[in-house]
């Protein structure tokens, strides 16, 4: 595992980990139980709580979302919001990177970090390889 102080997670792993059988499905698992058990520290932004809800109402499945959000909110992860300072942040990393095939949510994340002096997303979205800014590990090469 690097040495990295916090780590940001992005919504994917917590829907791999709260999802189905899949190969992402067991390191998800063992990251969110570092976090809650204070070996890892994480920190998430509030876009993440706005991702998980609309994905789970999307898929038609509202209980689900709201399930998971308050799990999220039991592990101890660090919640920064996102401000003025970071959607200004995010605009100029939209100029620089929309052409890249980068999504806006994932543009937002990643000003959140530059705030907030984060470097590591853990991620299995490989957009955030493109965001010169930030540096994405896998769930499997954390854990």
């Amino acid at each position: 595992m690097l040495s990295v102080d916090e780590y940001f997670i992005d919504t994917n792993i917590f829907m791999y980990a709260a999802g189905k059988h899949h190969e992402f499905k067991e390191p998800c698992v063992d990251i969110l139980s570092s976090i809650q058990s204070g070996e890892l520290k994480a920190a998430i932004d509030t876009e993440v709580f706005q991702e998980i809800i609309y994905r789970y109402h999307h898929i038609n499945l509202p209980d689900k979302g709201a399930d998971l959000a308050w799990s999220m909110m039991d592990l101890g992860l660090n919640v920064l919001p996102v401000t003025k300072k970071e959607i200004e942040i995010s605009l100029y990393f939209y100029q620089q990177y929309r052409a890249k095939g980068v999504l806006s949510r994932d543009i937002i994340h990643a000003a959140t970090m530059v705030q907030n002096g984060l470097e590591t997303i853990v991620s299995v979205d490989r957009h955030f390889d493109i965001i010169e800014e930030v540096q994405r590990m896998a769930p499997s090469d954390l854990i």
